[in-house]
């Protein structure tokens, strides 16, 4: 079996600000990180290549900075991992969704992949949309909300997230799934493979050329941040509770809110 997961360079949220002035987010000191979301699909597709042997493929896409998750991926365990890029900036290097999405079903059915793992959303947009639109693309069944997988002797199994703890369905092969946060936390990169994750050839870089993949025009473009008015201070009424109320209600109708 060939498990591919998607895997994602986000902005750390506790790093990025937002510049009122300019109105719109800062990054210029904001840290890069793996999706978290998707540390849990790679975790699942670990967990069946210990009981049912399989080779797992990280796969992610992005500019030269976004070879960082790549090569983390394969720390924590993925066999090896590709790189979608280009070398010069084009619209492929756009957060656009149909690019992304058109460039990763190419990849995995380069990959002849069984199976597609994938987060159950972005950390930064928490869209959730890239399971479905990669099964629509490859024309294969996808699961979301898959909250463990199983290899049984016979089938691969999911346990849907719903009432009642879930329902156990079979997974069909091919698939597109979506996993879930639970309680198998995603395991840390091993310090030995740590040291062979950045060796040459362990992560490979494809473009659109090599994939086959005309250039595309995204379907998305880049807008404006809309603030809100920024928060005013309160004020703090000190007194006892009845001059506190009568102090209250004469700042309320002097402002004519009552």
């Amino acid at each position: 079996m060939r498990i591919v997961v998607c895997v994602k360079q986000v902005y750390d949220p506790k790093t990025v600000k937002i510049s009122r002035s300019r109105e719109e987010l800062d990054l210029r000191e904001a840290a890069k990180i793996l999706n978290p979301p998707d540390k849990y699909a790679l975790e699942a597709a670990l967990r069946l290549r210990e009981v049912a042997g399989a080779e797992v493929i990280a796969i992610t896409a992005g500019g030269p900075e976004a070879e960082d998750v790549a090569h983390e991926a394969v720390a924590i365990g993925a066999d090896r991992a590709i790189l979608l890029t280009e070398e010069s900036a084009s619209s492929f290097l756009l957060p656009a969704s149909n690019i992304v999405t058109s460039l990763l079903a190419a990849a995995i059915g380069r990959l002849n992949a069984d199976l597609v793992l994938t987060g159950h959303a972005g950390l930064t947009d928490g869209a959730g949309s890239l399971a479905p639109r990669l099964a629509a693309a490859l024309d294969w069944p996808v699961l979301i909300d898959v909250a463990r997988l199983d290899a049984g002797a016979a089938a691969l199994t999911a346990l849907v997230a719903g009432e009642n703890g879930g329902e156990l369905t079979s997974v069909p092969i091919p698939a597109v799934i979506a996993i879930l946060p639970g309680p198998e936390r995603p395991r840390y990169p091993h310090p030995a493979r740590i040291a062979n994750a950045w060796n040459e050839g362990m992560v490979e870089a494809w473009t659109a050329a090599d994939l086959g993949v005309a250039e595309l025009a995204p379907d998305t473009e880049l807008g404006g941040l809309i603030l809100g008015p920024e928060r005013t201070r309160g004020q703090v009424i000190r007194s006892s509770a009845p001059e506190a109320a009568a102090e209250l209600t004469a700042m309320l109708r002097a402002r004519r809110l009552i």
